[in-house]
């Protein structure tokens, strides 16, 4: 039982390939067009909040901020590509590499934070939880506040 669960483990370890190309379509996320905005917003965040800094401190958390981020993109894009690595034969993944990489997919990518941004903005507030107890309380006459 054991050796079975242990070659179970073994098989599931991607190449170094197939991990190389989970990693390119990682890349090609849409998570991965949204993070640099939301670093940008946390780092100028971060500056704001902390008015006692220098000029020269502040650029200098800037630049820690950007060095932090890249790490955090490299360690994200190496859980993705594994994860994906590990569902997707070498073939397949370099058909979708293909496919996310093409032209109209990277104008796609570049132009989701905008469209999200704009798209989100024009939604005004969203409480999906306070949506569903309303449409219950409707349904139901219950969940109901008071």
């Amino acid at each position: 039982m054991l050796l079975a669960f242990a070659l179970a483990q073994a098989a599931a370890v991607p190449t170094t390939d197939a991990t190389a190309l989970g990693a390119r379509l990682a890349r090609s996320g849409s998570i991965m067009a949204l993070l640099p905005m939301v670093a940008q917003k946390d780092t100028e965040e971060l500056v704001a909040a902390h008015p006692e800094l220098s000029a020269d401190e502040q650029q200098k958390l800037r630049e820690t901020a950007k060095v932090t981020f890249e790490a955090g993109m490299t360690r994200i894009e190496t859980a993705f590509g594994t994860a994906y690595a590990k569902r997707f034969t070498e073939a397949e993944l370099r058909e979708l590499v293909a496919l996310a990489e093409n032209p109209a997919q990277r104008k796609l990518r570049e132009v989701q934070p905008a469209v999200m941004a704009e798209a989100l903005g024009s939604l005004g507030s969203l409480d999906l939880k306070a949506d569903i107890a309303a449409a219950f309380c409707r349904d139901t006459g219950k969940l109901c506040k008071r």
